[in-house]
This record gives C-alpha cells, structure tokens and sequence, in this order.
C-alpha cells in the first residue's frame, strides 16, 4: 500500500489543521466528485453491460446517515457512536462518529476492521512519543486482535467502517499498559497501525480507461485502488469523477458500499428505475450484480475538451 508511516504520521500531523478547509483533501479539485467504495463477497471489477439491462437483484438502498438516531458504543464507550447502513453475515458496514473532547480508553479490536475517516480530527494520544492528529482522507485497516487507543477527538470525527465481524462495537477495554502480539517491537498499537494506513491523497489516479483497456471506458472516469485483502474479499477504492462525467451502464458481481466523499453523484439504476442524488456523506448500498450508471451532475465548463470528453 502507497502513502503508508512514517510518512504517512509526518504528512497528518504538519496537514491537519488545513485538511477541513481543503477542496483536495481526498485528492478530487473543484467540482469533481470522489467516493469511497468498498465492494465485498465478490468480484470487485466493475463489467460495461448494455444500458437496457433489466435489474432483477433487490436491496439497493439509499441512507443520508446525519438523519439516524446514533447508538451509542456503550458505557465503556463514551462519546462513541455508530449507525448501521448494513448488516448481512462477513459484510457490515457503518457509520462511526467520535465526539469532540471526550477521551477514549486503550482498547484492543474483536474483529478486523477497515475505517476512513470522512470528517473531523482525532488525535491519538501515543504513550512517550507526541500525539499525531488523524484527519479526513485517512485510511487505516485494523487486524483483529491490534490493541489502539486513547484518543482525543479535536474536531468531532465522523468515519466509515467496514467489517465481516458479526459482533459491533468490536472494541473491549484493555489495561493502558496491554501491548498487542501483533505489535511489531517498540511500537504500540496506535504506531502499527499507521503503518498500515495510508494519506489517501498520496495514492495516484489512474482512469479506469487504462485499468480496463479495450472496455468502453472514457476518459475522466479514475480510480485509486487504496486495499485489496484477499484473506477478507474485500476491495477497498475510491472513484473519481471529472465535471460532466457519466459512466457506461455497468455491473459489479460484489455486494458495492459507496458513501461521497466530496461533490454530489447521481445513480441511475438501469432498466428505468429512479435516479437518486447523493450528497457529501450520504451512502449507497448496490447489491451483487445490480447495474447502475454514475453521473457527475456539474456540467464541464473548461476552455477544451479532452479525448472521449
């Protein structure tokens, strides 16, 4: 994975305080949209299929997650927060908010996980070391068993997280001094942990058009590939589209988690079903097999016009 410690802490703590304001905090300019994809139990390539395909796969929902009641993490949990957005069996994913000020204790992870943080700063509070600010564009995968924590949320912190624990919250309280098996010497949990993670502003762009050579994909339509976990089957990426943009009518044979990240997106089920706008925050869920098309609904006002365009 590209982006990753002790770059990756340096970037985040000197970034931090600019991140908010930043149009490219998530590596998308002006007018463009990115989305946080997580595609699951499947094969996450995405297959052009004719625009009069008929959807026969149910369950494509739409949820705006700052119109749920939040549950509480619990009472070893304060200031936590989460709502569901789905739950089937090895495929969850939810909505997790940190409110500001209030101190998380050191816990360890009952299951793996994998987060972006989508709002806000959260800082972890390193044992002997300085503290490092977390901010929007992080991602981190957390391996079942990694201890993490304290942490100080600075501005409330708002994250998407994956899993295929059926168990949620997956924290347990440890003792501050509990370091896990699986950190590497000299580090804790909280060190490890951003090893593994990732800037994703630092993962490059590369239009689907060249992933896919020869497939009908034009230009202005990218992606960063951010985790690939083959032990989970879960794809992690984020997808990006130019002012104007619309994709091909186009399929993926995986249960497809997708939540805006920066612009506005409509989808448009195939067979004539009704497009739906989303907004920063709001998430998708797009069943195994289930065609759709993706529109960037800013129309393109630049001097020129590039191939395909």
């Amino acid at each position: 994975m590209r982006g990753k410690c002790p770059v990756l802490a340096r970037i985040i703590v000197t970034a931090c305080f600019f991140a908010e304001a930043a149009v490219g905090q998530f590596g998308g300019r002006a007018n463009e949209v990115v989305l946080y994809v997580v595609t699951a139990k499947g094969n996450p390539a995405p297959q052009i299929v004719p625009s009069t395909t008929i959807n026969t796969a149910a369950g494509f929902t739409v949820i705006d997650p700052t119109q749920q009641t939040p549950t509480p993490f619990g009472s070893s949990f304060p200031g936590e927060f989460y709502v569901t957005l789905h739950s089937e069996p090895n495929d969850n994913f939810r909505y997790i908010i940190q409110k500001e000020g209030i101190v998380t204790q050191h816990n360890t992870f009952l299951g793996p996980a994998k987060l972006m943080i989508a709002a806000g700063i959260d800082r972890l509070l390193i044992p002997n070391a300085a503290p490092v600010d977390l901010t929007a564009g992080l991602y981190a995968p957390f391996p079942q068993g990694v201890d993490f924590g304290p942490e100080l949320p600075q501005i409330e912190a708002h994250s998407f997280l994956w899993t295929p624990a059926a168990i949620f919250p997956l924290l347990q309280p440890a003792d501050p001094s509990y370091l896990s098996p699986l950190d590497p010497p000299g580090q804790d949990g909280m060190q490890y942990v951003l090893t593994l993670g990732s800037f994703d502003a630092l993962i490059p762009w590369v239009g689907w058009y060249l992933t896919y050579p020869n497939a009908g994909w034009p230009q202005g339509i990218d992606a960063r590939l951010v985790e690939s976990d083959p032990t989970l089957g879960v794809t992690v990426r984020m997808i990006r589209l130019r002012p104007g943009k619309l994709t091909p009518t186009f399929k993926i044979n995986a249960n497809t988690h997708l939540a805006v990240l920066s612009g506005s997106v409509e989808i448009r089920p195939s067979g004539g079903g009704a497009p739906v706008t989303l907004t920063k925050g709001r998430y998708a869920f797009i069943p195994n097999g289930f065609a759709v098309s993706l529109a960037n609904p800013v129309p393109y006002t630049g001097p020129t016009t590039l191939p395909g365009q």
